[in-house]
Parts: C-alpha cells; sequence; structure tokens
C-alpha cells in the first residue's frame, strides 16, 4: 500500500498530474493563451476551462472555448486539429473546442485518433471552419454520445461533388453510441437528410436553421425522442417510404417546427406521433381552425407552442385549441384576437391548462375578469399584454391555485385591489413597469406569504423606507422594488427583525434618484445573512460610509453595485476575508484616502471592480496583478498617482483596464506596455481609446 501511495505521488505531484500539467501549458502554447495561469494544481485554475475528477484529480473535461474567451488577442487565429495534444488526458469526458477556429486537422492527427481516449463521450465543435472531409475521421471515434457540429460550413457543397458529400454524411451511422447529434447550421440540403440514418441510439437530432426546403421526407430515426426541425423552410413532412405513407415516430416525445413555412396540412401529417409531449408549431403558416383527421393524434401532448397562430386576427380561441384537450402548458405569444367578446366567452376551452403564457398578445382589460373559470392555472404570464386601467375586483383574484403571476409592461394603474389577497398560493410575482400607486404597506402584497420573489419595480408607489410592512412575507428570497418613491418613517419603524431572509435584493433607482433618500441604510439589511445579489445604486443614503457590515455579514454575497449611493470617507472593509464575492461596483460617490492594502486579500476572487468617479488618491495597489480571477478593473476618475505597476502585468486574466484621468507620470515599462497591448480594451488618459485585437499597439508608452 505504501509503495502505491509513494507511486501515485510520483505522479500527481501537487495537485493534478505531472503529464496532465505538461500537456496543458502546451496547448496553451499551441493555442496562443496570452494570460498566464497561477498555481501548480491545473485543476483550479481559473477561467474553468480545467475540470478535474474530485477524487484522481485526472483531467476529465477541457473547454478550449472558456480559455480563448478570456485570451482575446488569441482569438484571431485558425488551427488545424491535433489529437496528440488530448492524448495525455487518459480520463478525459468531455472535450470543447467550439469557436476555436478549426479549419481541418494536421496530417496523420485526424479525430479518429480521438479513439484512444475510452472514456470521451462529448465532443463540442460548435462554431469552427469545418467541411464535410471531417465526417470520416470523426466516425471512428465510437464512444462518442453526444457530438456538436454546429455552426460549421460542414456540408457547403463548393467544389465537392454532391454524392461525396452524402456518403461522408452516412458514415456518421458508425457512431453506434452517439444519443445526440447537433447538425444546426452546417448547410444541410434535402438530399443530405436522406443520407442521415441508421443510428441504433440516436434519440436527440437538432437540425436547425439550414437549408431543409418543400417536402422533408425523414427516414430510419425511429428511435429518436427529440427533433428539432425549427428555422428552416421546410413546408410538410413525408415519410421516405414513398408517397401517401403516414409518417410514424412513434417514440417522438418533443418536436419543434418553429420559423417554417408549414401550412394548416400539418396537423394531418402528425398523425402517426402517438407519444408526443411537447410540440412547438409557432412561426410557420398555419391560420384558421385546426382539424386533426385522427383522433389518437396527440393525446399525449403536454407542451404546446402556438405564438403568431392568429397574426390576422380571424381565428377564434375555440378553434385554435379545441383539438387538443389534454395539453397542461400553452404558449399563445405573439397573437392576434380581434373580437374580445369572443376570446372571453371562449376560455372554456383552456379549461385543463395549468401554464399559460400569452405575453405580447393584445388583451381587454376584462380578459382578466372572464379568467376566474380557469381554476387549474398555477402560472399565468401576461407581459406587455396592452393591458389598460385598473386592475378588475373579480375574476382573476378566483384563480386560487395560481403560483406564478407576471402582469409586467402593461399600462396598468391605480391601486391594487384587495381581492389579490386571495391569491395564497402565489410564490412568484411580478406587476413591474406599470403605474400602480398607493402606499406599498397598504397593499395586499404585505399579505402573500408564500412569495418567494416579488417584484413592483419602476411604478409609481411609496415605499417606507423601513420594509417593515413585508414582516409577515417569511419565504421571501427575492425583492426588487427599485424605481419607486421611497418615504421617511418615523426611527422607531426601522429597527425590526425581518422573517425572511433574502437572496437578492435591487432597491435601485437609476432613473429616479430624486425618489430615493434616505438619512441611513435600511435597518433590515442588518439581519440578513444570505444575500447574493445587493443594488442599492441611485439612492442617496446621507453620506453614510460604505457599509463593510453589509459585505461582512452575507459571507455568500457575489455581487454589490452602489452607483451614485452618496458613500463617503475611507473605503472602510470587512474584518474578515469574503472568497465569493465576484462584482463590486461603487462608482460615482465620495469615497477617500488609499485603496486598502488588504483589499486584494478580502476580495481574493474578485471578478470585476468598478471605482471610477470617486476622489481615491495613492498608488495603484501591486496585488491586483495578482488576484487570478479580476477581468474587469475601472480607476479612472480619481486622483491616483505615480506609475503603472510591473506587478499589474502579471495578471492572468484581465481584459478590460480603465486608467484615464488620474494623476499617473513616468514611462510605463516595456513589460507593462506589452501587457497594455494584450488587453480586450484599455483606458489610459483621453488619448487612447483601445479595442484588441483588431485596434493598433500602443507604441507610445509615455503618461
Amino acid at each position: 500500500m505504501i509503495s502505491v501511495l509513494v507511486l501515485e505521488e510520483a505522479k500527481w505531484g501537487d495537485g493534478c498530474w505531472d503529464e496532465e500539467r505538461t500537456a496543458l501549458f502546451h496547448l496553451k502554447t499551441v493555442f496562443r493563451f496570452s494570460r498566464t495561469q497561477v498555481g501548480s494544481d491545473c485543476c483550479d485554475w481559473n477561467w474553468g476551462w480545467v475540470q478535474c475528477d474530485v477524487a484522481t484529480r485526472r483531467v476529465i473535461g477541457l473547454s478550449l472555448y472558456l480559455a480563448l474567451y478570456y485570451n482575446p488577442s488569441a482569438q484571431q487565429f485558425t488551427h488545424l486539429f491535433n489529437a496528440s495534444l488530448f492524448l495525455p488526458f487518459q480520463d478525459l469526458r468531455i472535450l470543447d473546442l467550439s469557436y476555436v477556429g478549426l479549419v481541418g486537422y494536421a496530417e496523420n492527427e485526424g479525430f479518429e485518433k480521438l479513439s484512444k481516449l475510452r472514456h470521451l463521450q462529448v465532443l463540442n465543435l460548435t462554431g469552427n471552419h469545418l467541411n464535410h472531409g471531417v465526417l470520416p475521421s470523426l466516425s471512428q471515434v465510437s464512444t462518442l454520445r453526444s457530438l456538436n457540429l454546429a455552426g460549421n460550413t460542414l456540408l457547403f457543397t463548393g467544389p465537392s461533388p454532391t454524392d461525396v458529400i452524402s456518403t461522408d454524411v452516412k458514415l456518421l451511422s458508425r457512431l453506434t453510441s452517439l444519443e445526440s447529434l447537433d447538425l444546426s447550421r452546417t448547410y444541410m440540403t434535402n438530399n443530405h437528410l436522406l443520407y442521415l440514418g441508421g443510428f441504433s441510439s440516436l434519440s436527440t437530432l437538432i437540425l436547425k436553421g439550414n437549408y431543409l426546403q418543400g417536402t422533408l421526407h425523414l427516414q430510419d430515426i425511429d428511435n429518436l425522442k427529440k427533433l428539432d426541425l425549427s428555422e428552416n423552410g421546410i413546408e410538410s413532412l413525408q415519410s421516405s417510404h414513398g408517397s401517401g405513407i403516414q409518417l410514424k415516430l412513434v417514440d417522438l416525445e418533443e418536436l419543434d417546427l418553429s420559423f417554417n413555412r408549414f401550412g394548416n396540412n400539418i396537423w394531418a401529417e402528425l398523425g402517426g406521433f402517438l407519444n408526443l409531449k411537447s410540440l412547438n408549431i409557432s412561426w410557420n403558416q398555419i391560420f384558421g381552425s385546426i382539424d386533426l383527421k385522427d383522433n389518437r393524434c396527440l393525446k399525449k401532448l403536454r407542451f404546446l407552442y402556438l405564438d403568431t397562430v392568429s397574426t390576422r386576427g380571424s381565428t377564434s380561441l375555440a378553434s385554435l385549441l379545441e383539438p387538443f384537450p389534454s395539453f397542461k402548458t400553452l404558449f399563445l405569444r405573439y397573437n392576434y384576437f380581434s373580437n374580445e367578446t369572443v376570446i372571453n366567452q371562449q376560455l372554456h376551452v383552456l379549461r385543463n391548462v395549468e401554464n399559460l403564457i400569452m405575453d405580447y398578445t393584445p388583451l381587454p382589460i376584462n380578459f382578466l375578469e372572464s379568467i376566474g373559470i380557469l381554476t387549474s392555472l398555477r402560472t399565468l404570464s401576461l407581459y406587455d399584454c396592452g393591458l389598460t386601467g385598473t386592475l378588475p375586483a373579480q375574476g382573476w383574484c378566483h384563480l386560487k391555485s395560481l403560483e406564478e403571476l407576471s402582469l409586467k409592461r402593461n399600462a396598468l394603474g391605480g391601486a391594487i385591489p384587495s381581492c389579490l389577497g386571495n391569491l395564497t398560493s402565489l410564490r412568484y410575482l411580478d406587476i413591474s413597469e406599470n403605474s400602480f400607486t398607493g402606499n406599498v404597506a397598504s397593499t395586499p402584497l404585505t399579505n402573500l406569504s408564500m412569495l418567494q420573489l416579488l417584484s413592483f419595480s419602476y411604478n409609481q408607489f411609496q415605499v417606507p423606507s423601513s420594509f417593515k410592512s413585508f414582516t409577515n412575507l417569511s419565504n421571501l428570497k427575492v425583492l426588487l422594488a427599485g424605481g419607486n418613491k421611497v418615504v421617511a418613517e418615523a426611527a422607531t419603524s426601522q429597527t425590526w427583525s425581518p422573517k425572511f431572509q433574502l437572496k437578492l435584493l435591487d432597491m435601485s433607482n437609476y432613473l429616479y434618484g430624486e425618489n430615493c433618500k434616505m438619512d441611513e441604510h435600511p435597518n433590515f439589511l442588518h439581519y440578513q445573512h444570505d444575500l447574493r445579489y445587493i443594488d442599492l445604486s441611485g439612492c442617496s443614503y446621507g453620506g453614510t460610509g460604505f457599509p463593510h457590515w453589509l459585505v461582512q455579514n452575507n459571507t455568500r454575497l457575489e455581487d454589490l453595485h452602489m452607483i451614485n449611493s452618496s458613500i463617503v470617507g475611507p473605503l472602510f472593509l470587512p474584518s474578515h476575508p469574503n472568497p465569493n464575492l465576484k462584482a463590486l461596483d461603487i462608482r460615482s460617490n465620495r469615497l477617500q484616502h488609499e485603496i486598502p492594502r488588504n483589499f486584494c486579500s478580502l476580495f481574493p476572487n474578485l471578478e470585476s471592480l468598478y471605482i471610477s468617479s470617486n476622489v481615491f488618491n495613492g498608488n495603484i495597489p501591486v496585488c491586483l496583478g495578482g488576484m487570478r480571477s479580476l477581468t474587469y478593473l475601472d480607476m479612472s476618475f480619481n486622483n491616483l498617482y505615480g506609475g503603472i505597476p510591473e506587478e499589474l502585468a502579471m495578471s492572468s486574466s484581465l481584459l478590460l483596464l480603465g486608467l484615464d484621468y488620474n494623476k499617473f507620470s513616468g514611462r510605463i515599462s516595456p513589460t507593462v506596455c506589452y501587457f497594455l497591448n494584450s488587453l480586450g480594451a484599455v483606458m489610459l488618459r483621453e488619448r487612447f481609446l483601445i479595442f484588441q485585437p483588431s485596434a493598433p499597439q500602443i507604441s507610445n508608452c509615455w503618461m
């Protein structure tokens, strides 16, 4: 046992395996990653491009897409695939090479060599420049369960004969373990599709955004459970076994036909889809009533997408929906029903619906009065439906099973009716971007004790600064209250202990800052310990200091935004580190003095830091260059002085750097100058606004 441990340590080293660490550095060189990696344990490298098994520390996942995203200067290059680069990763299961500029493969280094990786199951080649010549090579990687070739010029004919391309397509059927195949936007035509079949295990086929047109003949895909044919020019579906023979995909459960040219004939062609559970027929040329020839057809349908099937206004709700007695979730977005009275009289056809989404479909206000008969509703979304006036006090208030309700972005106003309090099952309520009035403390919103998410932002409410009126909302996790008028309360109201623990709080007032003025931060925030996201921007807090206690109390806090919040004085920080903080935005305040020297150690995993338009002075903290995840750093419009430290050029992750309008002086060192040229965007005084990689290099390194 001791000898085994010694051997393991020799291979394992400090963290990840030695040979795999060496191979990763080789990958960085080949793909020209300019950012350095910190630490010997490659399993903990930044960007998330390396995934390791927790127990063995072997690399099991690689995403060069993520690595290149954080290395913009490397995105301009093209590459030939070289299988030998990946063979050291013996336990590799997932390989993501999407958008890395592959144009083919090197001689004797084709994809077939990946068959030596016995555990490889997922290969993502999306968004490269590969043609049909790679298909014979790929067809030999027999372990693959998922293959994504979307966005390649895979089947573009060019100089190659069509029969050669079709033969290459047919070879993919050798992948006997393949369960998911994505050939979206690969220039596939109807002729190519005839050769795509014979897969023994394929359950998901995605052919979105191709050149499939007219009548589509399908064959040898009987085992499919999911088929996506959206964004083509298809008019009809037929079996390839002869005209008049009905297409039967009896195992198919999910079918997406959206954004095609199907007419009402499509319903007769779906007669053999006996187990279909989800159907998307949105954005086609379907008008008028729906007639299903086969009474057995679509009896198991649970999810139905009928967006834009009634844009002419001539279709009645009953003629559209009566053929589908069993669906539970209905999407009726972007429709138009001209006869408002008939709509309200025909709502009975929705009696079994549990989830109704009618966003962007113009509706009269009395629709809410009639909808009370749909007692099975659990979700109702009427986003931007042109609802105008005050909410009625009947109908919709009887939906006592309702759990999610969205009335966002309509023209509703006045007071919230008291009957809203009847909806005691509500967990999600969004009435934002309307013109509701009144004091929130006097509305039934404060009595909906099951609420987990409440959004009433950008209305004309008066919101008591203590938020004490929400004391009964013990389940509340998300509160979006910005864009209203915050009103002061007596000091006695400020002190209370809330029953809820929020995860997300937005009290921002970007548009109407004068509506949000307080002498101090709301007292209830002192009792919050589980916040992940806070936005207090645009509110004046009476010249208080930075609320370091808010960061200290909420150890899982990830985002804190306090833009233009009238916070003043030194940047006092919490006494303990917060490794979860990812974004800190305190722009446009009156913070002054030096940036604390322990800043980096307190927020070691910070990804974005915006402290521009303050009154900070002193030097740039050299520790910022060692922050392994820092991607966006804006320190412009301050009184910082000195030079740009060479330590900043050691950053392995920085993409954007804002240093303009400070008091820097001196010459930039060659190391820093080279570093500035590698960034995605640099702002250095008003003289430079430089975007890479297309912009010219910074040649003048004087400040």
